[in-house]
């Protein structure tokens, strides 16, 4: 499960960045995570609430994740369009494309803290 180890980086990251701004709580971290990023939210969100609960800052805190979908761009015709099962031929002019424009990605945007 390599959910735990993610959500216990972003613990790490949070923390760090709660403790710059002296932040008395943690109220909410808000992740982009991609379609074929291969992180299974609900577990990330299990691990993360139960890393989170132990540190006092954290305590609480809600992880909100915002879906990225996988995308592709046709260098033959400039068309982008949606990856499906990991298949990257454009729908439009059934070309290959190994150009992934979203979809992969495991970001933190922002955190909302007390102070």
């Amino acid at each position: 499960m390599h959910e735990l180890s993610i959500a216990q980086s972003i613990v790490e990251v949070v923390e760090a960045r709660a403790a710059e701004y002296n932040a008395a709580r943690v109220k909410g971290v808000r992740l982009k995570i991609g379609e074929a990023s291969g992180v299974v939210t609900d577990s990330l969100t299990f691990c993360f609430e139960m890393l989170a609960s132990l540190e006092p800052t954290l305590a609480g805190a809600q992880l909100l994740i915002d879906i990225v979908p996988h995308r592709a761009h046709c260098r033959h015709c400039a068309q982008e369009f949606s990856v499906t099962n990991f298949v990257a031929q454009c729908p439009t002019c059934k070309e290959w494309s190994d150009e992934i424009v979203s979809g992969t990605e495991l970001q933190v945007l922002e955190m909302e803290y007390e102070t």
